[in-house]
């Protein structure tokens, strides 16, 4: 629908998601909505968490999808969805691809890029505080498409979903998984806590039907 308040015979469903949030549970959730309720239109818009808790304040989108450290309040209902890992992101030929886990301690040796790490605040804490006591420091990038380029090119290792990593093989980067971990991040729907529409409710049922799956 366009909005909470809008009749239950429009045809529109606004949905924003931010990057961290883009995934293949996501496809799966889009595929099946479009194969269920094929008269319903979705209309996709990627934003930053900011803008997706605002925009759902203000009435322009109908739900949103972002990882579950996104800050909300009272005005919106949050369910969660699928979860992953972070993981490490190597470059092909990288010397850590001999470990079938990476501790922390071995980054040091090697320039950090990371992204999507604020999605666990476990695991940002101990990189921040690994590499606050060193001279090197820890590049944040804004995609995971540049992070994985500079992995890639050999200009560091990088720190993303587990998930995403695995896509990357074509680029030249390989995963590993993050000795003492998991480190658990998890994807949340977001709405706004008055009533929504029929073709809102049904969306998330399919997004709790999606999560359920990939949990099974």
């Amino acid at each position: 629908m366009a909005s909470a308040s809008a009749s239950s015979q429009s045809s529109i469903l606004k949905l924003a998601v931010s990057a961290d949030a883009l995934s293949p549970q996501l496809a799966t959730l889009l595929a099946l909505q479009r194969a269920e309720e094929p008269e319903i239109v979705v209309l996709l818009q990627e934003v930053t968490s900011r803008s997706l808790v605002r925009g759902l304040e203000n009435g322009i989108y109908d739900m949103g999808i972002t990882s579950a450290t996104t800050s909300t309040d009272q005005a919106l209902n949050t369910r969660p969805l699928w979860g992953d890992e972070l993981a490490l992101a190597v470059p092909l030929r990288s010397p850590l691809l001999a470990h079938a886990e990476v501790s922390l301690d071995a980054l040091l040796h090697y320039p950090l890029v990371r992204w999507c790490l604020r999605a666990c605040e476990t695991l940002s804490q101990q990189v921040d505080a690994l590499f606050r006591s060193e001279e090197q420091s820890a590049q944040e990038t804004t995609s995971f498409e540049l992070m994985a380029v500079f992995v890639a090119a050999g200009y560091g290792v990088g720190i993303a979903p587990r998930s995403r990593i695995l896509q990357a093989r074509g680029w030249g980067v390989a995963m590993r998984p993050l000795a003492n971990g998991p480190y658990l991040i998890r994807t949340q729907l977001l709405q706004s806590s008055r009533r929504s529409a029929p073709a809102v409710e049904r969306f998330a049922e399919r997004a709790a039907k999606v999560t359920a799956t990939e949990a099974a």
